[in-house]
């Protein structure tokens, strides 16, 4: 499945509706009936990454040559030609007289948070209730109430990838989550236990530890509303979460998030931004007997351009993520994995083409830049055909 000839896309391509006119997209359900919704996604990438090496003394002194092309392949790069990078498909719906809805979700072609293949197929399957605007309630496999870049769904990203902090925080977990508000959307809370997992990864491995998470969000604009201030095509989010769990090894370890986030939509430009810290406790005991904490963190700054609304998207994102407080120098390691934890500056570049409603090409550039270990700069173009529904 890693190789998709360009037919494959020509097929779903000729298959696919063409715009009545430009802009004049709606979105609304696949059919009728919103107690059985389909969902599905189709990504498939062309990717030429253009990488950087380094010579380095390897064996008995001999020159060796490190050239990030011979690594595993993440999602961020060291690909090359056709990629088939994600098929989800599964069911959702809401029964409006109960207030009842679910949705279950399968990923085929499986990643772990870290980029790398997962024998984990099933994504989502949950159960929830809100009749009510003010309060939902959900149970079930599902993403923690944390973090807005992981949040935000595959189909809806500007950019190809999501920002790379988003491999500090934890995704999916099974668990319970609350949410609740007032009546005009303006103040939101959300909280949530999960049954958590050893490396804050997507993988279900033990229930020796729990992971407990909290997020408030401030609609800016639905208060300005509430106040009689009218903005044209006016939105702003402020959002801040925690997250903390214990996890019950020997010796017993600790990690902690917290996050800020912002979306800010006005007229044609939509700008968004985050930030998370993470410190944990890797079991390591100084000499008092204490564990010694380690530091985590990341950023990134995306700002959209609405050139041709529902058409066409122009993005450009900044960012910098550093898994841990530990500087490396240049002959610490031999690891050059673009996931590995040293710290990281790129700066990424897209343009979205919304081909039908629900069908979109992007192109994207990345100038990706480690700071440590061996310093690579390397450039990726990405070029992506995306149906979703």
């Amino acid at each position: 499945m890693r190789h998709l000839p360009l037919a494959v896309i020509a097929v779903l391509s000729a298959a696919l509706p063409g715009p009545a006119s430009a802009g004049t997209w709606e979105e609304g359900p696949m059919f009728t009936d919103d107690r059985l919704q389909p969902i599905l996604l189709f990504r498939t990438l062309f990717v030429y990454t253009q990488e950087d090496t380094r010579t380095v003394a390897g064996p008995g002194g001999q020159p060796l040559v490190l050239d990030t092309t011979k690594m595993d392949a993440s999602q961020f790069g060291h690909r090359d030609g056709f990629v088939l990078d994600s098929v989800e498909v599964g069911l959702k719906g809401r029964f409006e007289e109960t207030g009842i809805y679910y949705q279950g979700k399968f990923e085929l072609v499986p990643r772990e948070a870290d980029g790398n293949r997962s024998s984990d197929y099933l994504k989502d399957a949950y159960a929830g209730w809100n009749k009510f605007k003010w309060l939902d309630v959900a149970a079930g496999r599902m993403k923690i109430p944390f973090s807005q870049a992981t949040l935000k769904s595959t189909a809806d990203q500007e950019l190809v990838y999501a920002p790379t902090l988003t491999t500090l925080t934890p995704k999916r977990q099974l668990g319970v989550r609350v949410s609740g508000g007032d009546p005009g959307r303006i103040v939101r809370l959300s909280g949530g236990v999960f049954d958590s997992v050893a490396l804050a990864t997507e993988q279900l491995n033990s229930t020796d530890q729990l992971l407990y998470v909290a997020r408030l969000d401030l609609r800016v604009d639905n208060a300005l509303r509430a106040l009689n201030l009218h903005f044209l095509d006016f939105e702003w989010n402020l959002a801040a979460d925690v997250a903390w769990v214990k996890q019950n090894y020997d010796p017993p370890t600790e990690h902690r998030w917290v996050g800020f986030d912002s979306r800010l939509h006005l007229w044609r430009f939509t700008l968004e931004g985050e930030l998370v810290l993470k410190d944990f406790y890797a079991g390591d005991l100084l000499p008092d007997g204490t564990m010694k904490a380690d530091r985590g963190w990341g950023w990134h700054v995306d700002l959209t351009g609405h050139a041709w609304p529902k058409v066409l998207d122009v993005t450009a994102r900044l960012e910098e993520m550093d898994g841990d407080t530990v500087v490396r120098g240049a002959g610490a390691t031999l690891s050059i994995d673009e996931l590995a934890k040293q710290k990281k500056h790129w700066f990424t570049v897209g343009v979205i083409w919304y081909v039908t409603e629900r069908a979109r090409l992007d192109f994207n550039y990345v100038q990706r830049r480690e700071l440590e270990g061996y310093s690579f700069d390397n450039d990726v173009f990405l070029g992506m055909f995306q149906y979703s529904m």
